[in-house]
């Protein structure tokens, strides 16, 4: 059988998927460096699509975080809570004794500690505060909830078109046969 509707429907249905999820990133501020709400890649298959994320924190933001499992995975963290840390623009302070916080100058030193502190705050309580820590944003069940109806409508009617136009063919084939 040819699916051509079907195959429109769905490159058209995973254009809008890309676009809300990019959208959804930004509504749940989850886009601190833009790299998540512009990594979102897809797939057509033969009766569905798959949109999937090429950064590897994605994950995390979207389930929730979980411990390093190997030493390489945790210097892998530590290098992106590093990154994060300098496009959020904070810096490394300490308390004082008389209570309150003083920034201190940037070396490598106080970079390197204020790394582990976040890192080890990250393990300890999770990610993200408005979403339950270690629950992440969700961002993947959300979207498609918002969009399912349609997803179902969408491929149900063009694949109905399909069949319709196979029976067309066959109908058509089998009277200039008489």
């Amino acid at each position: 059988m040819e699916k051509k509707n079907l195959k429109k429907a769905l490159d058209e249905l995973v254009v809008e998927y890309k676009k809300k999820l990019s959208a959804q990133a930004k509504i749940d501020k989850t886009h601190a460096t833009g790299r998540f709400a512009k990594s979102f890649k897809s797939k057509v298959t033969e009766d569905g699509f798959e949109v999937t994320s090429n950064v590897l924190y994605a994950g995390t933001v979207d389930g929730g975080s979980s411990s390093a499992r190997t030493k390489e995975d945790g210097i892998r963290k530590k290098d992106r809570i590093r990154e994060w840390a300098r496009i959020k623009g904070l810096r490394p302070y300490r308390k004082t004794k008389a209570g309150g916080t003083k920034f201190v100058k940037i070396t490598d030193a106080s970079m390197k500690s204020m790394i582990y502190m976040l890192s080890k705050t990250i393990r300890d309580k999770g990610t993200i505060k408005r979403f339950g820590y270690n629950k992440g944003s969700g961002i993947f069940n959300t979207v498609y909830e918002s969009i399912s109806k349609k997803i179902g409508v969408e491929i149900g009617s063009a694949y109905s078109k399909d069949i319709q136009d196979d029976l067309r063919k066959m109908i058509n084939k089998f009277n200039t046969k008489k």
